[in-house]
């Protein structure tokens, strides 16, 4: 691994915290919930670059999951609230 990618990853991990910690906020379920978060290609036309996937699972096992059309790096407590 590169200097460089290896700085990417970290970067990446970084912003995938932080997102997990903005969800966990705005539910107020601390760490009672599994949040999963993947940055992919957007399929959607009108999306000009990657998107974000959330999966939120409960202890009830039951599963939200919804997309946010912006990279990782660009997902605001604003995007977050939104799909609430």
């Amino acid at each position: 691994m590169t200097e460089r990618s290896a700085i990417q990853t970290a970067i990446g991990l970084w912003h995938t915290q932080r997102i997990k910690r903005l969800i966990r906020e705005h539910v107020g379920s601390g760490a009672a919930c599994l949040v999963s978060i993947r940055e992919t290609v957007c399929t959607d036309p009108t999306c000009a670059g990657p998107a974000t996937e959330v999966r939120i699972t409960s202890q009830s096992f039951r599963e939200t999951r919804f997309t946010i059309h912006k990279p990782v790096s660009a997902v605001s407590h604003s995007d977050i609230a939104e799909m609430f």
